[in-house]
């Protein structure tokens, strides 16, 4: 039988060993080591944020008389996840190889913090080597990760790439404060993805953002709330879906589409996606898909055509590229490289009604037949490079002839395919109205060894870069009025200054609009002793010339550290 004075012993050593227990359980940790005074632990400030991709930097202040090479650094933060006995706990915030006294933090998104602007409890946890005892900062602290909006660039190599964002006047979306400098923030892909980047070659970035979906996100939460804002980045080889906040990604190629697995409709083979309005495109494998983002299905529905004959008794293989102008009755314009299997044939397509499901029974083939025409549009015999609307309506194109063209064999010429009024008497079809200018290229410098097109909004902003220069076209009427370098306004010269690796117009109206929505900017990127530069060309509408030329690289972006070249880029809102 237990006596009194044992029975208060027992008692008391109980009560010790759970309030041992219960400082442990509080602080994840022996923290009546504390009680000893070995170490004091202080961290300057009570709070820190960055934007992804950017570092935190915190020096603690330590007093100790413990030799520094016996004491163990650990930063840890209270986050989402929970310890081995499912509770929320203090994990560690870094690697165990990126620990040290000083925290460089680098902003990302993982399992542990998955949420942006919100405040995290972190610490510094000190353990002495020798003796294992645990010491803690005397003052916790919080990080907070914030949105981050501005151009995204996508970069890369032949093998992977990566995304970026840089944050500059110049891309601030019109609904965010301008940044109080420029700046860069790399890596945001791989950071938040384990370290992998994008399998391929980087061919397109672009977010699910547009003024129309603004306007029925209020009638649609639910279901534009889950699409607008994803961020597809797109390579030669695969596709990612990328959540708009964190930059993890969700889904590859396939996620895009109703039908999965073997009975998959899609040949899983992306080419391009292209928004337009509430409509999305999706480009697979020489089939188009399609969906009215406002329908509760799962993205988009396939309208196969590469196999199926359309209504027009052809069956077609698209290319990834789409026009919206002002040609009545075919207000969409789209290529195909291959006409019933024939890869000799190739033309335009028009489409009368972008609503989901309508190509089998709206798509044309825009074959002029033997009608006295410049040239047939449904028999091009040419791959089409670049295809674009100008502020007249027109749909502009740029084409390269095949060895077989009876005109530009292997050359490159130009196209309008505006309507020339109606069709005459006689002729076969009623496309032989649409066909309309055809310019020949071959006087223009350098044109052989063009890499990129580019069509602004006037008929004297007609572009094209070869490997280490820009230059400028002009049309007036059937005839190209003017070419040369791509100068300024005032009349003095303009170089990439390196090798080009795009050149790309960012349209305001239909992008995500900036605080210079009247602007029209064309993007060049450079690639020069193994750093690539970003030149923000603001264009001039009336002489298609330079207005002003803002040059982002190392020099005077922090942050900048592409060690690839730049391959897409474009506006991202929150």
């Amino acid at each position: 039988m237990i006596n009194r004075k044992q029975l208060f012993r027992f008692v008391a050593i109980v009560s010790v060993v759970f309030g041992l227990t219960a400082c442990y359980d509080e602080q994840n940790g022996n923290d009546y080591d504390v009680s000893q005074a070995d170490v004091h632990i202080e961290i300057p400030a009570s709070a820190y944020s960055a934007s992804l991709g950017e570092t935190i930097t915190i020096e603690p202040i330590i007093e100790t008389t413990i030799p520094e090479d016996d004491l163990e650094f650990l930063w840890e933060v209270n986050g989402d996840s929970v310890n081995s006995q499912g509770k929320k706990a203090y994990l560690p915030l870094l690697a165990a190889e990126e620990q040290a006294r000083v925290l460089k933090y680098t902003a990302h998104i993982d399992r542990n913090i998955t949420t942006l602007n919100l405040s995290y409890p972190c610490r510094l946890h000190v353990r002495q080597k020798s003796t294992g005892r645990d010491f803690y900062s005397s003052n916790s602290f919080t990080i907070t990760i914030s949105g981050i909006s501005g151009l995204m660039v996508l970069y890369g190599n032949d093998q992977n790439s990566d995304i970026a964002i840089l944050q500059a006047e110049d891309f601030t979306p019109s609904s965010m404060t301008l940044p109080a400098s420029s700046a860069a923030s790399m890596q945001l892909y791989s950071l938040s993805n384990d370290g992998q980047m994008i399998p391929g070659k980087g061919k397109q970035i672009q977010q699910i953002t547009s003024l129309y979906f603004t306007t029925y996100m209020a009638y649609y939460p639910q279901i534009l709330g889950e699409r607008c804002g994803q961020i597809l980045a797109l390579t030669d080889k695969d596709a990612r879906w990328i959540d708009k906040d964190g930059f993890k990604a969700y889904g590859d190629w396939n996620y895009l589409f109703y039908v999965q697995g073997d009975d998959a409709f899609n040949k899983n083979k992306p080419l391009a996606m292209y928004i337009y309005m509430i409509y999305i495109f999706g480009f697979d494998g020489g089939d188009i898909f399609s969906i009215n983002a406002l329908s509760s299905f799962p993205f988009l529905f396939a309208d196969t055509t590469t196999d199926t004959p359309l209504n027009d008794g052809h069956s077609f293989s698209f290319t990834g590229q789409i026009c919206m102008p002002n040609t009545n009755p075919y207000p969409c314009l789209l290529y195909v490289d291959a006409v019933d299997g024939d890869r000799t044939h190739k033309g335009f397509v028009g489409l009368r009604s972008l609503a989901p499901g309508y190509f089998k029974n709206y798509s044309f083939l825009l074959d002029t037949k033997t009608d006295q025409v410049p040239f047939n549009p449904g028999d091009m015999k040419a791959d089409l490079m670049k295809m674009a609307r100008d502020n007249r309506g027109h749909a502009l194109a740029v084409l390269k002839g095949d060895n077989s063209h009876p005109q530009f064999a292997g050359k490159y010429f130009a196209v309008d395919l505006q309507m020339n009024g109606a069709a005459p008497a006689g002729a076969q079809t009623t496309f032989s109205g649409i066909p309309q200018y055809l310019y020949d290229l071959s006087s223009l410098p350098n044109i052989n060894d063009a890499r990129f097109f580019e069509f602004g909004l006037t008929q004297n902003m007609c572009y094209y870069a070869t490997s280490n220069g820009v230059y400028q076209w002009r049309t007036d009427g059937a005839d190209i009025s003017s070419a040369g370098s791509l100068g300024m306004t005032d009349g003095s010269t303009w170089s990439p200054n390196g090798e080009v690796t795009m050149m790309k117009i960012i349209d305001n109206n239909n992008d995500t609009p900036t605080h210079s929505p009247s602007e029209t900017i064309m993007l060049v990127a450079t690639w020069q002793n193994n750093q690539a530069s970003l030149w923000s060309l603001h264009m001039d509408l009336m002489s298609g010339r330079i207005s002003k030329a803002v040059r982002f690289d190392s020099s005077n972006t922090p942050g900048w550290n592409f060690n690839m070249p730049i391959l897409d880029a474009s506006i991202k809102n929150m």
